[in-house]
């Protein structure tokens, strides 16, 4: 698609969209901008497949490229107010694979920044607290706007939201979206894990892609734009340490429980509907540990990722990889012991218990359930001669 040209539809051979300029190269798709002949020039973005050069001759896995793309422009006719409009589907005949036209989805451009780029560029520590919240309410309600018409999002990516003026959020990059409940198109495969929840990252039957899936990724989303930080793909430890420690003393605390719940590996533990999460959403009702709900919720902690050693108190630990036991980060190993090497005497500090002691205490333990067998035994006689 070179600058200034037109690209005509093989069927229709209309010469509408002039194409203005490269926009975007993504891992499966690459968006050029164009002007819209029939609407004064306005800015579209058209949206077309990259392929794998390895299988450009397989027909199933093309098939299969441009059935999703025709599902993404499917999903774009959904009435949600942060959706981009579809505006065509084209035909055009130089496709660079050769096996037929090639499909190209021409919607509605956004202008302004993508979340990442305003966080990332501008916000390094976080967007302020009010802020970032509408903006995740905004994303919510547009959750639940697709969850009635029985999809899922999958992966609410922070360069997938576009921010314009005033903080009008829309939505696009929305390849992933699937049907609830059904088999997704295993070619829309391109996920950013940190982004999913753990039960839809290799899901293929379509089972376990439901609600509470988008509420962690709408919770994941809600960790980077307080933080600044991405979360990582890790399972039980999504938080790095910088997250986590923002997000421990986030004001007002409230959202941090929000993300905590979100955030839950477990999908049983998350709301199971998006009605459940809203009415948290006002800042005159955040959440508190006594709030229905969240008294046992506990933001997942960073301990056993990949920090240093100097951070990670998992790798501190000399006993468990566990981070519940742990020495000072400078301790020194003890040097190993041959089996013939007894110590001298045990010291003040340190007494291991020995065989004899272990004797005394059973003795004691069986000899106090002894007499209390005997005192059953004899308040029964006593009540048995009284009667």
């Amino acid at each position: 698609m070179e600058p200034d040209s037109f690209l005509i539809d093989a069927t229709r051979g209309e010469e509408r969209f002039r194409v203005s300029e490269l926009l975007h190269v993504g891992r499966s798709y690459q968006i050029v901008l164009a002007r819209d002949t029939h609407l004064d020039d306005k800015l579209v973005c058209v949206k077309a497949i990259l392929y794998d050069s390895e299988r450009t001759g397989d027909a199933d896995y093309v098939g299969g490229r441009r059935q999703a793309l025709r599902e993404e422009m499917e999903f774009l006719t959904l009435k949600s107010p942060l959706l981009p409009d579809p505006i065509d589907w084209l035909e055009i005949a130089q496709s660079p694979v050769g096996l037929g036209d090639e499909p190209l989805l021409v919607y509605e451009y956004q202008h302004g920044q993508t979340l990442f780029e305003l966080v990332s560029e501008r916000h390094p520590s976080g967007l302020a607290p009010l802020r970032a919240l509408r903006i995740f309410t905004s994303l919510a309600r547009f959750l639940s706007d697709i969850h009635e018409a029985g999809y899922v999002f999958r992966d609410l990516d922070p360069r997938h939201v576009i921010v314009g003026f005033d903080d009008i959020i829309h939505v696009t990059g929305c390849g992933n979206a699937t049907k609830m409940g059904e088999p997704p198109n295993r070619h829309k495969a391109d996920l950013n894990f940190a982004y999913v929840a753990p039960e839809a990252r290799n899901e293929v039957s379509g089972q376990m892609l439901r609600r509470a899936s988008d509420i962690y990724s709408l919770g994941a989303l809600m960790s980077f734009m307080l933080t600044g930080e991405e979360p990582r793909p890790s399972v039980e430890n999504p938080l790095n340490k910088d997250a986590f420690d923002r997000l421990s003393n986030v004001d007002p605390p409230g959202l941090s429980l929000i993300v905590a719940r979100c955030l839950q590996p477990l999908a049983k533990k998350r709301f199971n509907h998006i009605r459940q999460l809203l009415p948290w959403c006002d800042p005159d009702n955040l959440p508190t540990p006594q709030s229905e709900g969240f008294g046992l919720i506990l933001l997942p902690a960073p301990w056993t990722g990949a920090e240093s050693p100097e951070t990670n108190r998992a790798q501190q630990s000399k006993i468990s990889a566990g981070p519940l036991i742990s020495v000072p980060p400078h301790a020194e190993a003890a040097p190993e012991q041959s089996p013939d090497h007894r110590p001298a005497a045990a010291t003040p500090d340190h007494n291991p218990e020995q065989p004899d002691d272990r004797r005394r205490r059973l003795l004691i333990a069986l000899a106090a359930a002894a007499l209390v067998v005997a005192l059953l035994v004899l308040m029964t006689v006593l009540r048995a001669g009284a009667a």
